[in-house]
């Protein structure tokens, strides 16, 4: 909330010129910066509380689930709780950076510009829990905090890069990015393929998720038996 806010305090009022879609055509037009430096800084902040959800809710619970796979619970049942908290959480995150973004921003399209937003706190709370047995917590903490920021706040930022940069659309930010910067500044939905590469994105997370999560809950005599 602090960083949203500060963020908009200090963005001068000026015009900035932003390369957007419309109508299925790249138009150049003009914005007051504040608007522009806004409607992007919820996500950086979003992207970072979920990255963090991701890992504690993963990190926390690890040995317990290994203790619980054990006594014979399912792995399967518990991911399933465990994305449970971590997308509760995300998007609990999101609906408190929203609410503080209204306060000083009006996107053109709010329902489109919020689930822009919860797509980014669900991909980054994914990314979140893979950094768990990368990482450690310490390690963790701080790439939750740099992974968002190098993608959300630099690679796709606007303000950096009127057009989208080579680099961008590598990144687990660029489809969600450039869904919520179409809602927040313009009246039509330009941005089908960037939305369907943000959905992948989610999907093969999830998978990514499921498999390392296995590997490092279930014992390794038991995944065995399980073949």
């Amino acid at each position: 909330m602090i960083f949203i806010l500060s963020a908009d305090a200090v963005t001068p009022a000026r015009p900035f010129t932003l390369t957007v879609r419309e109508h299925g055509r790249s138009l150049a037009r003009t914005f007051p910066m504040p608007d522009v430096h806004a409607a992007t800084m919820a996500p950086i902040a979003i992207a970072s509380l979920a990255a963090l959800v991701g890992l504690f809710a993963v990190l926390d619970a690890r040995d317990g689930d290994r203790r619980a796979t054990l006594a014979g619970l399912r792995p399967g049942a518990l991911l399933a709780a465990r994305l449970g908290v971590l997308a509760l959480a995300a998007l609990l995150a999101t609906a408190v950076s929203l609410a503080t973004t209204a306060s000083f921003f009006n996107a053109t399209r709010w329902p489109t510009y919020a689930a822009a937003n919860a797509l980014i706190a669900l991909t980054y709370g994914l990314i979140g829990a893979l950094l768990a047995p990368i990482f450690g917590s310490v390690g963790g903490v701080f790439m939750a905090f740099l992974l968002p920021f190098l993608d959300i706040g630099i690679v796709q930022s606007p303000m950096l890069h009127p057009e989208p940069a080579t680099l961008a659309n590598l990144l687990p930010g660029y489809g969600s990015s450039r869904v919520l910067l179409d809602a927040a500044l313009t009246r039509g939905f330009d941005e089908l393929t960037p939305l369907l590469i943000a959905i992948g994105w989610l999907v093969a997370l999830l998978m990514i998720v499921a498999v390392v999560y296995r590997r490092t809950t279930v014992p390794a005599a038991r995944r065995r038996q399980a073949r």
